[in-house]
């Protein structure tokens, strides 16, 4: 896989010489040009089988001379995202060169693995309120009673503004290890209670979660597909051994290497191959060992959801296939392809599909998911509150039954 990882990292160092290399130093550029760049990208290494090179080169035709007089860079910006629309792919995507400055501050090259707070996750809700979606493991707001549903009304006796609430939310929770604060919330029947935290360090790093759910049924969860969390479940798969079946949980995993997610495979497959990736010119074969051996032969019951994606999907498909395991839960989300991001000629980024996975069977995963199984509804404020898992309840109950839906 290195080879091949190789030879991607060679093509778009190529294809990014391509589009600067004739410049100028000093050169002054604009939207047009990050217009042809990302028309050239395209034409040369979009990854679909459904693209029609007549269609697109007609679209250059249309929308070249548009963005070229569009009034500023925002109308520019647009309509170069209106042409990329219509190749119907929510994969390809240009961010302007003005959004790129808050893109990096958004999203550090070192992502924050720590902090003194209360590890209570928040969304903003669409009356500006906040509310809590949930909590870290054996964190201080779990701690303390903090639970899904519940509305941030005010910190430390002062209310949350009507503007910015999330951000003012925060700015005021997070504070010295071992310092206080109290939080004003309200519950889903509308009674308020104040609830006094002590802060504490809140580790931010993804760990597995593997577990003996109950007697006969084991449980493991890899929250994203690198080489060192796998690795870490690998040594914690010898104590579900004895189960009588396994529950692969892959709901909101998404991220990871194809070598990583090929490792977990082989847990389960032994030495099936795992499947294709798939470039504009050539397939390779995901990497797999002949003559390995499945370590786990019981009952395996995958749970998706809607943010499953990327090599989790892949994999919950691979297994399907392969009849080794019955998937239940949601429709994944369809974002299975592989991407790369290029630098345009002003400095701004394009997101450009350079592959896709490919099933054994050559099915090719594309923006439709995999459907589950089973559906199974998620489940209401009331059963999330009183730590009730529908998913997991039913996956124990196949278990049970052998295995059988």
């Amino acid at each position: 896989m290195n080879g091949l990882r190789a030879r991607f990292c060679a093509l778009f160092t190529l294809l990014f010489l391509c589009l600067v290399a004739t410049s100028a130093v000093g050169q002054e550029y604009g939207p047009v040009d990050d217009f042809d760049a990302v028309w050239q990208a395209v034409s040369e290494s979009y990854a679909d089988p459904a693209f029609d090179t007549d269609s697109w080169q007609a679209l250059r035709e249309d929308y070249r001379s548009r963005v070229q007089n569009a009034d500023d860079e925002e109308e520019a910006y647009e309509l170069l995202s209106e042409m990329l629309g219509h190749l119907e792919n929510d994969e390809l995507f240009v961010i302007a060169p003005s959004m790129v400055p808050q893109l990096l501050q958004a999203t550090p090259g070192q992502p924050e693995q720590e902090y003194a707070g209360v590890g209570v996750m928040i969304a903003e809700r669409e009356d500006g309120s906040v509310v809590a979606t949930g909590t870290f493991r054996d964190a201080p707001a779990e701690e303390a009673g903090v639970l899904p549903g519940d509305v941030i009304v005010a910190v430390d006796g002062e209310p949350l503004p009507a503007e910015g609430a999330t951000d003012a939310a925060v700015e005021q929770i997070r504070g010295p290890v071992d310092s206080q604060v109290t939080l004003t919330l309200r519950d889903p029947d509308g009674e308020l209670r104040d609830v006094t935290i002590t802060r504490g360090r809140i580790d931010l790093r993804p760990s597995v979660e593997a577990r003996m759910e109950r007697p006969g049924v084991g449980y493991i969860r890899i929250p994203a597909f690198t080489v060192e969390l796998v690795q870490e479940a690998s040594r914690a798969l010898p104590s579900l051994m004895s189960a009588r079946g396994l529950v692969l949980d892959l709901r909101a995993v998404s991220g990871g290497a194809p070598e990583a997610m090929v490792i977990v495979a082989r847990w389960f497959l032994g030495p099936a191959e795992p499947g294709f990736l798939v470039t504009r010119e050539e397939r390779h074969p995901l990497p797999h060992l002949p003559d390995a051996v499945a370590a786990f032969r019981q009952p395996l019951v995958i749970l998706t959801d809607g943010r499953t994606s990327g090599v989790g999907e892949v994999l919950a498909e691979v297994l399907r296939e392969y009849r080794r395991a019955s998937v239940i839960g949601a429709t994944t989300a369809g974002r299975s392809q592989v991407g790369q991001f290029l630098q345009l000629p002003t400095g701004g980024l394009f997101h450009l599909v350079i592959g896709r996975y490919e099933t054994p069977q050559g099915r090719s995963l594309g923006s439709e998911g995999v459907v589950p199984d089973e559906e199974i509804d998620p489940p209401d404020l009331t059963a999330i509150r009183a730590g009730e898992d529908p998913y997991l309840d039913r996956a124990e109950e196949i278990i049970r039954r052998g295995g059988r839906l």
